[in-house]
């Protein structure tokens, strides 16, 4: 089976010296093909922009996306980087025109352990995609709060660049998604 990954620096899986990231490591423990296309800095306007012609040429049998942590940052002006409004709209809109050629699965976007502040506004992101999942019947996993009380997460994090985990927070990361129902479901059906 092959399933594409799409959204931003954590799907890419930078920090990881290993270099898989949790989209290898759940590849790796499932025994899939993963494509993966997280590009670091990604928005979710970004995705929305890029992510059709990637999907089409790659021609997976499902699509997984996870962002949101960019779109919560501040931008050099003090401003959010993609407002509440646009990333829902943003993320309902690539719902909607997915699950008509893929099973799609949504994952919550995930903390930046050097910024509380964007960690909370991404917390709120959480929330609010598990409603508009309900709302558009896609499956949802929303880990945000596992990984953002995680040690584990934090201190890889801080020592390496505020954002990005090394190997155990990414571990961290597949095991939760494996490990959760809605992942299950989705992705034996």
């Amino acid at each position: 089976m092959r399933i594409g990954f799409f959204g931003d620096s954590f799907v890419a899986g930078i920090g990881d010296p290993s270099g898989k990231g949790w989209v290898g490591r759940l590849a790796e423990d499932h025994g899939f093909t993963a494509i993966n296309r997280g590009v670091g800095g990604d928005t979710s306007t970004a995705v929305l922009k890029r992510w059709r012609a990637e999907a089409e040429a790659d021609k997976p049998e499902r699509l997984v996306f996870s962002f949101g942590a960019n779109d919560c940052l501040l931008t050099e002006r003090k401003r959010i980087t993609v407002g509440q409004v646009d990333r829902l709209k943003n993320a309902k809109a690539i719902m909607m025109a997915a699950r008509v050629h893929w099973p799609v699965l949504f994952i919550s976007p995930l903390p930046v352990a050097g910024d509380s502040a964007a960690s909370n506004r991404i917390g709120e992101m959480a929330r609010q995609l598990a409603t508009v999942a309900q709302i558009n019947g896609a499956a949802y996993v929303n880990i945000f709060d596992a990984v953002n009380t995680s040690d584990v997460w934090r201190q890889e994090a801080l020592a390496g660049d505020g954002a990005h985990p090394a190997e155990g927070g990414y571990s961290l990361v597949a095991d939760l998604v494996k490990n959760h129902p809605v992942w299950q479901a989705w992705f034996q059906g």
